[in-house]
């Protein structure tokens, strides 16, 4: 006679084994199930090993700009078989008033919103959570004009609490120059707060927004506009430091990316449509050392890079109003999609994730 065994009396690391396979709305719908599966799926070692499963498969998700609504919407491309696009208006999705936002990340399934509005927020595209942050204006005179501002998005190693790093730019319009210093504000999920500090040799309109996630052990990168270095924000002590890049990236056109867990620049001749192009890809081996790794391409009737995954996946944005991934290894080329009512903006390789932004479920 054959024995049957119960789910529930599985030893609980299979039950782990088990549930670390399925995607995310299956295991939100598990939660009410039972107590026991509810803990399970909320513990942090879950949530991290849910993330980083092989089971968890890549997806892509495009940021972009609809014309015929004049709002801003993403697509997701989810790979079943063969790739499954659905797109929506953040307005739609995430419930709020505001039409027109800017994106930045991923970081373990997390975005961060932001507009021209100062309106900030956190958002679980898997999950639905969506937490606007705290108001955030450290100075309240009328004559200033905030005319220039970067984002980062990181992690504090010791807590794995998550941060954001807002770096600001003021025009006092009463003497007509730039407010010095340049205000900085970091905002901690687990306090639902931020902090201020000003910087007198770092400004923000010297930097360029990173194409996407440019987090990597405890610091947030930015480059310069020049090429000619790149900043690196601790996350352990909320400090800034310039790091040099090499002389030859100066003449060049340049995004900020990571590259097999390293930060890596990904270095081109100005794009001439019609004309090959090649990328070369640098990391920073260690502070200040950069090496060539690889060459990409030649690439042709591309017209711009739209952003690049930590693998080594360049989204690229050709002439015929098509976007492309090329996956460097192996190396080949398939199509994303086609947008003829808008504009592409961005795009990321995205894993959905569990890690919550209502309690203490970081990852580190």
């Amino acid at each position: 006679m054959v024995q049957t065994t119960n789910f529930s009396d599985l030893p609980e690391d299979l039950v782990m084994e088990i549930f670390s396979r399925l995607p995310v709305k299956c295991l939100l719908q598990s939660k009410s199930v039972k107590k026991d599966w509810y803990a399970l799926i909320e513990n942090t070692i879950f949530i991290q090993k849910h993330l980083n499963h092989p089971n968890n498969p890549t997806n892509y998700f495009v940021h972009h700009y609809f014309l015929d609504t004049m709002k801003s919407g993403f697509t997701l491309f989810h790979e079943q078989n063969q790739l499954v696009a659905k797109s929506h208006l953040y307005q739609d999705v995430i419930n709020t008033s505001t039409h027109l936002w800017e994106i930045l990340g991923p970081l373990n399934g997390l975005f961060l919103l932001y507009n021209d509005q100062e309106e900030v927020a956190l958002w679980n595209p898997a999950t639905k959570e969506f937490k606007p942050l705290p108001i955030c204006q450290p100075l309240n005179s009328p004559s200033f004009h905030l005319s220039s501002y970067k984002f980062g998005f990181g992690i504090q190693p010791s807590s794995g609490d998550y941060k954001v790093i807002w770096i600001r730019d003021y025009w006092d319009n009463y003497s007509e120059d730039w407010y010095s210093p340049t205000v900085i504000s970091v905002y901690t999920l687990s306090t639902n707060s931020w902090k201020f500090f000003e910087e007198f040799n770092i400004f923000s309109r010297d930097m360029v927004k990173s194409s996407g996630n440019t987090y990597l052990n405890g610091f947030y990168y930015w480059k310069a506009c020049k090429n000619d270095k790149i900043f690196a924000f601790d996350t352990s002590n909320d400090t800034i430091q310039e790091i040099q890049t090499p002389k030859s990236f100066i003449s060049k056109q340049g995004d900020l990316a990571l590259f097999n867990n390293l930060i890596a620049m990904y270095i081109y001749e100005p794009i001439i449509i019609g004309r090959e192009t090649c990328i070369d890809i640098w990391v920073m081996e260690k502070k200040g050392y950069w090496t060539k790794k690889v060459r990409i391409g030649p690439f042709c009737n591309i017209k711009r890079s739209l952003g690049y995954g930590h693998k080594g996946e360049i989204f690229l944005e050709v002439s015929s109003w098509q976007l492309d991934i090329f996956d460097s290894c192996p190396k080949k080329n398939r199509v994303l999609g086609h947008q003829k009512n808008g504009y592409f903006l961005q795009a990321f390789a995205y894993k959905e994730s569990l890690v919550s932004l209502k309690k203490n479920s970081f990852v580190s």
